[in-house]
């Protein structure tokens, strides 16, 4: 008399883990990387937004000492105005324990110039590769 089995053995259930496993360890450092990626763009947009608010308001006042409206950053990080009459500087830093906090890019820079870097950013990291241009 035969006995018919029915489901998965230990081996196929294994061999699935595996396979799910190795899938995640690929996997989970592209996402991450993706995440920054899109968290970057965003801070360089805001940058540029508040530059513009600026660049406004200087246009209006020939200074940009008194600007009002800027905007404190987001949650992963703090921009920083340093306003003179003539010119102004904003530093986007990352905030001590979110997730960019050691984001290889650093913190970005923009001047009234336009001239964007980044601060502290790791050895070999180029602007464009922050930036995204």
């Amino acid at each position: 008399m035969r006995r018919s089995s029915r489901g998965f053995t230990l081996i196929e259930i294994l061999i699935v883990i595996a396979i799910i496993g190795i899938v995640i360890t690929i996997g989970y450092p592209s996402l991450t990387e993706y995440v920054k990626k899109g968290r970057r763009a965003e801070v360089a947009g805001l940058l540029s937004e508040q530059a513009q608010i600026l660049e406004r308001f200087y246009s209006k006042n020939n200074v940009y000492t008194a600007a009002t409206g800027l905007s404190a950053g987001n949650d992963y990080y703090t921009i920083i105005p340093t306003l003179t009459d003539q010119t102004f500087v904003l530093t986007a830093t990352r905030k001590a324990g979110s997730a960019m906090a050691t984001d290889k890019c650093g913190d970005f820079i923009i001047t009234n110039t336009g001239v964007r870097t980044l601060g502290s950013a790791a050895a070999g990291v180029a602007n464009k590769d922050c930036w995204g241009r």
